[in-house]
């Protein structure tokens, strides 16, 4: 799987881990979203607290450091929300802070939040069944796969649409003309609730995640 690289340089400050979460401390978005779009962060935290800043943090890997992402100020009612620009591939941690300071702050349960690159599809079925596909499969209404001009054969993609993700293979080529730059089977196509050329979000699964081909 892609890995993501450095995010915001803006450390949480000290290496203590963060007071247990006052109760409730909720915190909603994780999932997945689109490289360079907005990402948007709920969560809930008692109405005592209203007023006192919340800051959402991604974990980088690379340093070893959570990473301020965004901040927002607690509603009259307890309800926040934070937004900002998913600007890495990747799959992060995410949690929400609440506190004077990172040394006495209060974290939230963590999210995973994954940001895809995105792309136009379309999809293909209807006329074609019985067919055997540039992979050498038979393509049958049910069957779950991605055509793609370049990827190898057997390629695990994840697919991201709307707020479902599903894995699929590489198991054709195409599409041909046009924008767009994967195909989907209407098997793969009816998983995601895709119906009409749109854009979705992509990335490839790591080899060693791959099962042995045969």
């Amino acid at each position: 799987m892609i890995s993501p690289s450095a995010l915001a340089q803006e450390p949480s400050g000290g290496a203590e881990a963060p007071a247990a979460a006052p109760a409730p401390f909720r915190l909603s978005g994780g999932g997945g979203a689109l490289l360079g779009k907005k990402v948007r962060f709920r969560g809930s935290v008692d109405a005592k607290l209203a007023g006192r800043q919340v800051v959402v943090q991604a974990f980088d890997p690379s340093t070893e450091a959570w990473t301020k992402q965004a901040k927002t100020t607690v509603k009259p009612d307890g309800t926040f929300l934070a937004r900002w620009k998913a600007r890495k591939l990747g799959q992060f941690r995410t949690r929400a802070l609440i506190g004077a300071s990172a040394r006495t702050a209060a974290a939230s349960p963590e999210l995973t939040l994954t940001v895809f690159r995105p792309a136009i599809a379309t999809w293909y079925g209807p006329g074609f069944y019985g067919n055997k596909t540039a992979c050498g499969i038979e393509l049958t209404e049910t069957l779950v796969g991605v055509a793609h001009r370049t990827l190898p054969c057997g390629t695990m993609v994840a697919v991201h649409y709307g707020a479902k993700t599903i894995l699929a293979p590489v198991v054709d080529r195409g599409p041909f003309g046009g924008k767009a730059k994967w195909d989907l089977t209407k098997g793969a196509a009816d998983l995601l609730g895709f119906t009409e050329t749109d854009r979705i979000g992509t990335m490839t699964v790591a080899p060693a995640a791959q099962p042995a081909s045969k």
